[in-house]
């Protein structure tokens, strides 16, 4: 892939998310949302602790030794991968773009879904930080390469073959070798748009979040794609039994 595609990808996910903004918008609400609730307990919570620390005037109460923060932030994962696959399946022209709040729910459409997502976000997360301790580099390295592990695994589910955590992380390290800088520099390339973001206090973010999920899942489909058409290229099946490390 080179700086074309980059483009492509942004200026087709920047039409779809205009031309039809309230389904998207309706599409990420939930979980922004949910985001927005968790970021306002932490800060609320990080301030208590700070009085304190400063000068102990604060009472100390159950709310300062439990936050429900990291719950919120949870959910707005979950919520944030549903639409992600939404958005791929839109790109394909699967499905059609309506019900957008009950498809923001996707990932919790089958039982399978939700715990292949569960094991495959605690399997990385092992590994980027087994990694981080090395340096700070290979664990952003890494952390590139198994991005699209679950993509993989609902992929290989839904056309019927077995797939574990670690055979989807090992098939993501395979499809994003020679990749990874090629998303690294698209990520990079949304920097403005997110200090827009900052600075209108997330409002910009109900376009902008859209924006960027969209041109990942485009991003997606078009590696998919292309690895099926390298010679001897094919889908990825829980035959690969490579290990990972």
């Amino acid at each position: 892939m080179d700086k074309q595609d980059r483009l492509n990808f942004k200026l087709g996910a920047k039409q779809q998310v205009s031309g039809n903004f309230k389904f998207y918008l309706l599409l990420s609400i939930l979980w922004m949302a949910m985001q927005w609730i968790g970021g306002s307990m932490y800060a609320r919570d990080m301030n208590w602790a700070e009085r304190v620390l400063s000068d102990g005037s604060a009472t100390i109460g159950w709310n300062g030794f439990f936050s429900f923060a990291g719950l919120f932030f949870l959910v707005a994962s979950m919520l944030r991968m549903g639409v992600r696959l939404t958005m791929i399946d839109l790109d394909r022209g699967k499905i059609e773009a309506n019900n957008p709040i009950q498809r923001s729910f996707a990932l919790f459409d089958k039982g399978q879904y939700f715990l292949g997502w569960i094991f495959i976000s605690i399997l990385t997360g092992i590994f980027v930080a087994l990694w981080s301790l090395l340096f700070v580099f290979p664990g952003i390295i890494k952390a590139y390469a198994y991005s699209q592990a679950f993509f993989i695994y609902r992929d290989a589910y839904d056309r019927g073959e077995k797939m574990t955590a670690l055979q989807a992380i090992t098939a993501s390290r395979k499809l994003m070798d020679g990749n990874k800088s090629f998303l690294f520099i698209m990520d990079l390339s949304f920097i403005l748009w997110f200090m827009l973001v900052a600075m209108t206090f997330n409002i910009a973010g109900l376009f902008v979040d859209p924006y960027y999920d969209l041109t990942r899942a485009k991003f997606y489909n078009q590696l998919v794609v292309r690895q099926q058409d390298v010679p001897g290229g094919s889908q990825f099946t829980a035959t690969d039994h490579d290990s990972e490390n």
